[in-house]
């Protein structure tokens, strides 16, 4: 049979040998229709002939190696996915100066999983560990012998040593018997647990700015408990996201009596940080901000964060102090005072504000929070200048699965807050306020350079009148942040002097593509529209829609965006178009 295969190899590369270059084609006989889907697809992803079609082979040495290295593929692949009797033989014959190979396959029959067994190397666990290592591999008899299947299998029972209390098992290997008779692959898993153990003390080493009755918060098992390694990697994930420490290494000490005991080394992070930022929008101008923060607050990383901001229609300075894992993990208690002055078309303020807020992180996604704020503002509007002493219970739930804060890919952000008010001077009134935001983040490749983004907003107020409700609670819409394309507050009711006086409810819908053109640059195509209503409930009717071009620069803290905008219907008092500049997507 070699012999054979030799001639018929030979006598047609001798005969194309004077034209100095072989071309070919190739042609798989035998593994049709769907069960060979993944058989064919694999081969033709790894195929040296199929990637060599466009070329000219000039070596029949070379060319000889492309074929035995197309059929020894085959063979490959073939048994990864369970035909281990197949069978492949090669063919080639010229036609025209061309070289035409098919390779024939006997694929026989499929072999299935046979007898799994394990074998305990030192001590052997207990039965029911035993059971749990079954389950884990998930592997079934009589199903098709895949390679992937128990690739997938034997690493899934590596993993689960470190989860049922074997911190120190080896490497699971394995021993593998084709048995032709049967058509089986029998499985035997060679395991080497070591002795199953116990968590047992933490020691903390290196942070001397914190106290050590904080960072044992983070320590959510009990002592005696079975080892499980996501203890270990959910802890160290923890501390590195207080922001206290700079690198967090865990060693693992083995104890008598099957404890194992935790020894963390920590290297602190400077706690305070000065930043500033700067944006610009035709509209609303130049705008600056400027903080300072201090995030390890005696000494049990509570944040302190003094911000001071200045725009041509807004300037406020806030402070704020957070107390994390306030009285139990994942809940944060905060403070907040601001001072803030607004001077814009639809009104003039001086407000002054107090807010505690206590936020609950229910799981990695979800969060719950509740607060309650006091306002004091002297607002000149539409209905005069006026004093208000506004106190608000906000409540609110959240949802947040997207990848990014800055540059998100794909998921999805959700917050509705709703918040009973009540105006505690002598023009006593009441009023509900509720609104809901969300973004939905979808990539259509795996490299995410396409992504498709959307934006939704709905508010109403009840309860009170929009004449007797200060300008600064009104729902606005346009501009930045709202509907690129028109000025600052320019979308919604009008006054008799054409200046925006806000409403009690607003729509707002946005899509844009984010287009990556290369690794620094984007390009953002946009629609954004709606309205803002005097009516309680939205009216989902007259919306102003604009549409813009914008453009990306990815840095490693965030995009830089560009964006040009403009408003469809364009009326005759409106700009042509609008610019904005600042750091980060624009939802």
């Amino acid at each position: 049979m070699a012999l054979l295969f030799g001639l018929a190899i030979v006598e047609p590369i001798r005969s194309l040998s004077a034209s100095n270059s072989i071309s070919h084609e190739i042609v798989v006989s035998g593994i049709e229709g769907s069960d060979f889907a993944k058989v064919r697809s694999t081969f033709n992803d790894a195929s040296l002939l199929r990637a060599a079609k466009s070329q000219k082979f000039r070596s029949t040495s070379n060319f000889r190696a492309h074929v035995k290295s197309d059929a020894d593929l085959m063979r490959r692949v073939l048994r990864s996915n369970g035909y281990y009797a197949a069978k492949v033989t090669t063919r080639i014959a010229s036609s025209d100066n061309r070289l035409r190979v098919e390779l024939i396959v006997l694929p026989g029959s499929r072999y299935v999983f046979g007898h799994i067994e394990f074998e305990f190397q030192g001590s052997t666990p207990a039965t029911d560990i035993i059971v749990e290592f079954e389950k884990h591999i998930d592997l079934t008899y009589g199903s098709p012998a895949i390679a992937t299947d128990f690739i997938a299998a034997e690493s899934r029972l590596s993993d689960s040593l470190s989860g049922l209390g074997f911190p120190f098992a080896q490497k699971v290997k394995h021993d593998l018997v084709v048995d032709h008779q049967t058509k089986q692959l029998n499985i035997t898993f060679i395991v080497e647990p070591g002795t199953r153990r116990r968590m047992g003390r933490v020691f903390f080493k290196g942070s001397d700015a914190v106290k050590k009755s904080y960072l044992r918060r983070f320590i959510i098992w009990q002592e005696k408990e079975y080892f499980q390694q996501d203890f270990i990697t959910n802890l160290r994930t923890s501390l590195l996201q207080t922001s206290l420490f700079s690198q967090v290494s865990i060693d693992l000490v083995s104890r008598e009596k099957d404890y194992v005991d935790i020894s963390i080394t920590v290297a602190e992070a400077a706690p305070r940080t000065i930043g500033a930022s700067a944006g610009y929008s035709t509209a609303e101008g130049v705008s600056t901000e400027v903080f300072w923060e201090h995030r390890n607050m005696f000494a049990r990383g509570s944040l302190l964060k003094l911000t001071a901001r200045g725009a041509e229609i807004e300037q406020s300075f806030s402070g704020q102090l957070e107390l994390p894992h306030f009285a139990r993990l994942n809940q944060t208690l905060s403070f907040e005072s601001l001072f803030r002055r607004q001077n814009t078309d639809a009104f003039l303020s001086y407000e002054a504000e107090l807010r505690a807020n206590i936020d609950r992180v229910i799981t990695s996604n979800f969060a719950l929070q509740a607060g309650g704020v006091v306002e004091y503002s002297d607002v000149t509007d539409t209905e005069g200048d006026r004093d208000f002493l506004i106190a608000s219970l906000p409540l609110g739930i959240r949802w947040d699965s997207s990848d990014d804060l800055l540059n998100p890919t794909q998921g999805l952000r959700a917050s509705l807050i709703t918040s009973p008010a009540s105006n505690l001077t002598s023009n006593n009134f009441s009023f509900l306020k509720s609104e809901f935001r969300s973004s939905a983040y979808f990539s259509f490749h795996e490299s995410k350079n396409i992504v498709l983004a959307l934006r939704a907003r709905v508010g109403s107020i009840v309860g009170v009148s929009s004449e007797a409700l200060p300008a600064t609670h009104r729902f606005f819409a346009g501009g930045g942040g709202s509907i690129r394309g028109f000025s600052f507050q320019r979308v919604g009711p009008l006054d008799a002097e054409d200046d925006p006086t806000g409403g009690r409810s607003v729509v707002e819908f946005a899509a844009e593509a984010r287009l990556k053109v290369n690794r620094d640059i984007g390009i953002v195509p946009f629609i954004e529209g709606g309205n803002a209503y005097r009516d309680q409930l939205p009216q989902f009717s007259n919306f102003r829609w604009g549409v813009g071009i914008g453009a990306r620069y990815h840095t490693n803290f965030g995009p830089i965006r560009f964006d040009l905008a403009m408003p469809l219907d364009r009326q005759p008092d409106e700009g042509r178009f609008q610019i904005y500049i600042s750091l980060g997507q624009a939802f």
